[in-house]
């Protein structure tokens, strides 16, 4: 995929989000561009804050590779530096596009799961490798299909810490 797709597929699954937050009642406020950690602010008047979102958005089905399981997941590039982002107002929604025909599937997950899952993820590849390799800043997050704990849809979790 070229540069321009992965930068429209971007901008779509940040559109996507905004909608979803908008039908639930939330207001939400795309950041410029230059703001990289996050993505858009969600005001929360019930709780009088403001939670982050970092989208994450792919066109890319699930796969298997049985380093990580038997079942088919989804995964998102990620890199060493979300090993540390623990936020507790900061939140990941990953996003699949799936067509225009499609309603896309939403991962709401805390900052502090992504960081503990693509930790324990690099360690794992890590250990699995049979010679030593090359340092590399490159990360995945990944959900099985079967969304084992609950993520898809979870938009309540941004009122919960």
């Amino acid at each position: 995929m070229g540069g321009a797709d992965k930068t429209l597929t971007g901008l779509a699954g940040r559109f996507y989000v905004l909608g979803q937050l908008a039908q639930r009642g939330l207001v939400g406020e795309m950041t410029p561009s230059t703001t990289k950690a996050v993505d858009i602010r969600v005001s929360i008047p019930d709780l009088e804050r403001v939670c982050k979102i970092q989208v994450k958005a792919t066109v890319k089905p699930a796969r298997r590779l049985k380093l990580f399981g038997d079942e088919p997941f989804f995964a998102w590039p990620m890199g060493k530096k979300h090993e540390e982002i623990t936020d507790p107002l900061l939140f990941y929604c990953f996003v699949i596009l799936r067509g225009t025909e499609e309603r896309p599937r939403f991962f709401v997950v805390p900052s502090a799961d992504v960081a503990e899952y693509v930790r324990w993820e690099h360690q794992h590849w890590l250990d699995s490798r049979s010679q030593a390799v090359s340092p590399t800043s490159m990360r995945n997050f990944r959900i099985q299909i079967s969304d084992p704990k609950g993520y898809e849809d979870d938009w309540d979790c941004l009122g919960r810490t």
